[in-house]
């Protein structure tokens, strides 16, 4: 399978993630815990999808898009860095897709690496390209989760999913749901993962493998998207 791009130099990068969440290496890193719960919310969602037509964009190596087409899903991936036979070389900014095309575009992790303007431009052909009453669900970094609101309070800095110019375009959560609304998408559930719950937070980040029942518990006692690290939105494209 050919690559492109630098991100994708060293191997399949989700593929790996996801064999060290089956055998339950979660090592060092942290993030595992956090990509665990998306996927866990992901693959339940499509589950029961198999008749839609379904388009991964930004889908990387197309981890999701091989396992469901497998199964006889119509499911496709596009990504600007990346192409096989799971996944064709595109951008979500401009598409050949014509309209109408999905009833579902999955968008994971993918809108706080394009700039602000670009995510206008994102949303615009999303809408383009979904059916009436089709779905988006797309998962984003909440800048605004409790740890950085505190950080920010306390000292005036914010804590960031990623560096901030790989993130550019990372948003507190209300900007998320806003930017939906005003592309005419109903919000229909959002769904919060990691309350960052400072302290007991940090801990789990240096102790994930140990801690991991903490995780899957204590930070995740109870779905509050306005203070959780990552959200998951549902958003139905009202035309």
């Amino acid at each position: 399978m050919p690559k492109r791009g630098w991100i994708y130099e060293k191997g399949d990068i989700h593929r790996e993630w996801m064999e060290k969440i089956e055998e339950g290496k979660i090592g060092k890193e942290w993030y595992l815990l956090i990509f665990r719960k998306k996927m866990k919310f992901i693959t339940d969602f499509l589950d029961k999808q198999k008749g839609k037509k379904i388009l991964d964009a930004g889908c990387g190596e197309g981890v999701l898009v091989e396992k469901y087409k497998k199964k006889g899903y119509d499911i496709e991936g596009i990504d600007p860095n990346y192409e096989s036979e799971f996944v064709k070389t595109g951008s979500i900014l401009q598409t050949d897709y014509k309209d109408n095309t999905f009833d579902i575009v999955l968008l994971l992790d993918v809108l706080e690496h394009l700039s602000y303007s670009d995510q206008y431009i994102a949303l615009k052909e999303i809408k383009r390209i979904l059916k009436r009453d089709g779905l988006l669900i797309m998962s984003v970094p909440n800048l605004a989760n409790l740890t950085s609101r505190i950080k920010f309070f306390l000292f005036g800095k914010l804590s960031r999913g990623d560096k901030d110019w790989n993130h550019i375009g990372e948003r507190p959560f209300p900007e998320y749901k806003s930017l939906l609304e005003s592309h005419k998408f109903k919000v229909e559930e959002i769904y919060g993962i990691t309350i960052t719950i400072p302290f007991l937070w940090q801990i789990v980040t240096v102790f994930p493998e140990k801690l991991q029942l903490v995780h899957d518990f204590l930070l995740n006692f109870a779905n509050i998207p306005q203070i959780s690290l990552l959200n998951i939105f549902i958003a139905r494209n009202i035309k």
